[in-house]
């Protein structure tokens, strides 16, 4: 199930115009339909597709990420860049790569830019999953969509936040 709601947010001391959304995931395997249904709201366009992830160690980030690999006709097996930092991925049409960033490691949104990440932001029809996106929050565009991931009593809970920093 999902709420939406539209309004004003303050995220990280900047407000934004949002869309927000909500999911619960009883099952670690309904990842893979919050994974498409976001898939499917964005259309590939000029520049790369941003998802940032946050939420704390085992809340779900990863399998996200391997759920719309997936869902992107990625065949490989995705895992966490932890220690490579990065990773890209060949996709089916319309979206042509899965750039997949764990940015736990990086001291600061220098170092994101250093391994090439204005250069890939400006790729068309690419899709870019950072977990820990936090830790360079100050490099991601401003439509960023901003996932936070939760473990409840009854599963996970997933929240999108996705708008324009005034």
């Amino acid at each position: 199930s999902f709420t939406r709601q539209r309004g004003f947010f303050n995220f990280h001391g900047k407000m934004l115009f949002c869309i927000h959304m909500e999911w619960s995931i009883p099952e670690i395997t309904d990842t893979a339909r919050v994974a498409k249904e976001l898939l499917n709201s964005r259309t590939s366009q000029s520049t790369a597709t941003v998802f940032a992830l946050h939420g704390d160690l085992g809340a779900g980030k990863t399998t996200f990420v391997q759920q719309l690999a997936a869902a992107l006709g990625v065949v490989e097996t995705v895992t966490s860049p932890t220690f490579v930092i990065m990773k890209g991925y060949e996709t089916t049409a319309p979206w042509e790569q899965l750039v997949h960033i764990d940015a736990y490691r990086l001291e600061s949104a220098d170092e994101l830019t250093r391994l090439g990440f204005n250069e890939i932001v400006r790729q068309p029809n690419t899709v870019i999953c950072i977990e820990w996106a936090e830790r360079v929050a100050d490099s991601l565009p401003a439509d960023t969509t901003h996932l936070h991931f939760f473990v409840t009593e009854n599963g996970r809970t997933i929240t999108d936040t996705y708008g324009q920093k005034n």
